[in-house]
């Protein structure tokens, strides 16, 4: 004969441990779902970055901004014009330690050939601004090595100077003239250069052709800006492409910039030697 209070006791274990099968199987059952659903989220994501994807592989090999829809989703791609104006960030890019970008300084026909007619003043004023705001307190701060491509005469030359916030690192390097962060909207250092005169003075009636720009020192890719006194000319278009996933909302997006073609690193050498080269 079972007592009435070993009966409770019974029924009491019974139902913790029911309670506690629960509690676990639900726990599963949540972690299976949440599983499930950074799964769906994971390839949803993949389909919506392929596609936009395949947007920016269209629009770069028709040369214009054109929709792709990969299955059932469709990428967007606008475009956007780069340069044209008195500031320009390279569309938002990044670089890393010795990777050479290029403003030119003189126009492109449709055709992408050079059109000298349409050019910056050879009496302009360039402000060169680098890095995030971040490096401002490094303790490694990146330099900035320019050259200034010009024609004077029939003959083409190349003026070069270096600029470093980090005082008396880089012989024959000068100083910036901010570093304190703020510059051409929110970069961390600045120099200012007149085409006129200075390191840059070009003889009279020289045309600046482009000017080239390559950080030093930085271990990860920093931003670079100019901002002049004049409209620098078109520089090329960046595509934005963005695809979304009608059931989840998932949404990718990808920038390719597609900039005027400049010659390579070599050839500033072979205008700054004095001599010829041999291979």
């Amino acid at each position: 004969m079972v007592k009435k209070g070993s009966s409770g006791q019974t029924l009491l274990i019974i139902l913790l441990i029911a309670a506690v099968i629960l509690t676990v199987g639900l726990a599963i059952a949540s972690y299976s779902i949440t599983d499930i659903k950074i799964s769906q989220q994971e390839e949803e994501s993949a389909r919506a970055f392929s596609a936009a994807e395949a947007g920016i592989e269209e629009s770069l090999r028709v040369g214009s901004a054109t929709d792709v829809t990969v299955g059932n989703i469709t990428a967007k791609v606008t475009e956007i014009a780069q340069g044209g104006e008195s500031k320009f960030d390279f569309g938002g890019l990044k670089f890393a330690s010795g990777e050479l970008t290029n403003v030119w300084l003189i126009g492109h026909t449709q055709e992408k050939d050079l059109n000298p007619e349409v050019n910056f003043p050879n009496d302009g004023k360039i402000t060169l601004c680098w890095g995030d705001e971040n490096q401002v307190s490094s303790d490694n701060p990146p330099a900035l090595e320019a050259s200034l491509v010009y024609k004077s005469g029939t003959s083409y030359k190349v003026i070069r100077a270096g600029f470093d916030p980090k005082s008396g690192r880089t012989g024959g390097f000068e100083s910036v003239d901010d570093n304190n962060g703020g510059n051409c909207g929110n970069l961390a250092f600045a120099k200012n250069i007149a085409l006129n005169s200075g390191t840059f003075a070009l003889p009279s009636g020289a045309i600046p052709y482009l000017l080239r720009l390559k950080l030093l020192y930085n271990t990860d890719e920093q931003p670079l800006a100019v901002w002049a006194d004049s409209n620098l000319p078109n520089q090329g278009k960046c595509f934005d492409s963005s695809a979304t996933v009608t059931e989840s909302n998932v949404t990718r997006k990808i920038r390719q910039c597609q900039f005027f073609e400049a010659p390579p690193a070599l050839f500033d050498y072979v205008l700054f030697s004095s001599g010829n080269l041999t291979k």
